[in-house]
């Protein structure tokens, strides 16, 4: 897994990079641009929330015998995250595009899920079945 997160990680500081040149580069896309890496930012912050937490209950269930009272705000934040971005593309149109934002807060689930698929296409190359 932290494989695939590492690798994810690169495309989306890439995928960001891409953004901020194009930012830079092209004054008439500049709300979309920042909208999208500023989503971009928010999708890989949520990325990192939801490894977290899947470790935290991984822990969790791996200890038996143990009694634990669930605690957190793990989809609350999560959401919390996106509905601030959202709100600063509200609050500063001028400067951020909310579809843009609020599509860039998507990406990366998308793109662990590809590159979980080239991980395993790598890894199950024998051949057979």
């Amino acid at each position: 897994m932290d494989n695939m997160m590492k690798s994810a990680t690169r495309w989306m500081l890439g995928l960001t990079a891409v953004c901020i040149i194009l930012w830079a580069i092209v004054p008439s896309w500049k709300p979309v641009m920042l909208g999208l890496a500023v989503g971009l930012a928010a999708s890989a912050m949520n990325a990192f929330l939801l490894k977290r937490r899947v470790a935290l209950v991984a822990e969790i269930a791996s200890q038996e015998g143990t009694q634990t009272k669930r605690k957190g705000l793990g989809f609350g934040s999560r959401v919390a995250m996106v509905l601030l971005v959202a709100m600063f593309a509200v609050k500063y149109p001028e400067t951020l595009n909310l579809p843009a934002a609020l599509s860039g807060s998507m990406v990366f689930p998308f793109l662990i899920l590809v590159v979980a698929l080239i991980h395993n296409a790598k890894t199950n190359n024998s051949g057979k079945g």
